[in-house]
């Protein structure tokens, strides 16, 4: 009969392995094939277009599974069951992902402005500046800074900040890494983000509470720098809400950092100079 397949059909058809078919069903949720009563999955054309689709978005457009997931989730709540509820919920995610795929370039053609601003900075402070205001206006962080590593004393010293609509070079003492919770100091040592989505739960050394306190941060994510192994700095972004960072932001901070790393070491031996003149945010 037309339209109906068994799982190693659908397999031949779309060039993923019965594996993979059966993980995206059972992991993800993205299948919900008809099941005979002996348990044997059967396969309609929508769930055929459905794989299909859903490879393109994995293979050529880096859409994660889990992503297209929470996406057919969305559509799913939002229905009623129909008979070709598959049909309708592939209409509702082409839409959805195409979408997302003009909010994502129009994303990134902002973030490629300010790597080529950054790359193009004619002095430390400039580049530093650059960076630090950027990645406040492409986030909408209420707080964005940048601090540099100092391997000799293990140490962070903060060297621009922004908040509001200002932005200068930081008067604040460093930080020791070693009075940092655990947590992020084994990111730190990994070159991993770290991150909190409510600073006040925690129960942080003296000095980075009342630094969190005077800026009014409730949570916050913190990007490495780095080029190679080398650790530059570590830029972070903070907001006055609990779970104010979300996703776009990271993947933003994220974007940044791959040019930001070697920049920001270019530049980091000369960051004691005079501040250049202030970009606006």
């Amino acid at each position: 009969m037309a339209g109906i397949y068994k799982i190693g059909v659908v397999s031949r058809k779309t060039g993923l392995s019965p594996s993979t078919l059966r993980l995206w069903e059972d992991q993800y949720g993205l299948l919900a094939p008809h099941r005979t009563r002996g348990g044997t999955r059967i396969y309609s054309e929508a769930d055929v277009e459905r794989v299909l689709y859903v490879r393109h978005l994995v293979r050529e457009r880096g859409i994660a599974l889990r992503a297209i997931a929470d996406i057919l989730d969305e559509a799913s709540s939002s229905l009623p069951y129909p008979l070709d509820r598959v049909a309708i919920e592939n209409i509702y995610l082409r839409e959805a992902t195409n979408h997302s795929a003009v909010e994502e370039a129009r994303r990134m053609a902002r973030v490629q402005a300010t790597v080529r601003s950054l790359v193009r900075a004619e002095s430390a402070q400039q580049a530093a500046m650059t960076l630090v205001a950027g990645v406040k206006a492409l986030t909408g962080s209420h707080l964005a800074g940048l601090g540099l590593y100092r391997r000799k004393n293990n140490t962070l010293v903060p060297v621009i900040s922004a908040t509001g609509d200002s932005i200068g070079v930081s008067s604040q003492p460093p930080l020791q890494i070693s009075d940092w919770p655990r947590e992020w100091q084994e990111a730190f040592d990994a070159r991993e983000p770290y991150a909190d989505p409510d600073l006040l739960r925690l129960e942080l050394p003296g000095e980075v509470t009342s630094r969190v306190t005077r800026a009014r941060a409730r949570s916050f994510h913190a990007e490495p720098l780095a080029i190679a192994n080398e650790m530059v700095g570590i830029l972070t972004i903070a907001s006055s809400w609990p779970g104010g960072i979300g996703g776009e932001a990271e993947r933003i901070c994220e974007e940044l950092a791959v040019a930001a790393g070697p920049a920001i070491h270019y530049f980091a031996q000369h960051l004691e100079s005079a501040p250049a003149p202030e970009p606006r945010l």
